[in-house]
């Protein structure tokens, strides 16, 4: 069913899309003329960075959605190995652990130089692999779509519960 709503007006999920009343609404136009016209050349809304949004799809962390809340268990101060992978179709996510710093190991699968950020970003089919320390205390894992519309959600914990 999305697919075929795509294939039939392909800014069908977008919600944001420029219309006449908003030409006319006698505020400024954010959008000049000539990229009105770049965009129509291109067929493509300039607000449209993600095809489908959280509105028809339920954003998943190991197959489980953010109100069932995945939790992987851990023993404090030991290092935790995370594989991240896209395995979204279209969505592009922000992943992020508040409080505590990511080491990313490994991109693709091919091991690099560590690099210590506090977010990522993952495109479709990529794999990172982190490693981080938590201390005894749960933290909150989030994968955010690029659009805001959605995220999926899940649990590191030193125990259950």
């Amino acid at each position: 069913m999305i697919f075929t709503r795509l294939k039939q007006e392909g800014g069908f999920f977008n919600r944001n899309k420029r219309t006449l009343a908003n030409k006319t609404s006698g505020k400024p136009d954010p959008m000049s003329p000539a990229d009105a016209k770049m965009f129509a050349e291109m067929r493509m809304d300039p607000t449209d960075i993600a095809d489908v949004t959280a509105a028809a799809y339920t954003f998943l962390i190991n197959g489980h959605s953010p109100a069932e809340n995945w939790t992987g268990l851990f023993r404090p101060g030991e290092r935790v190995r995370l594989r991240i992978i896209n395995a979204a179709a279209q969505s592009i996510f922000n992943v992020r652990i508040p409080g505590l710093k990511l080491t990313v190991v490994a991109t693709d699968g091919i091991d690099v130089r560590p690099v210590e950020v506090d977010e990522l970003q993952i495109g479709n089919a990529e794999t990172y692999d982190l490693i981080v320390q938590p201390e005894d205390r749960a933290y909150s894992f989030v994968a955010e779509s690029i659009d805001r519309s959605g995220m999926g959600v899940a649990t590191l914990a030193p125990r259950a519960g």
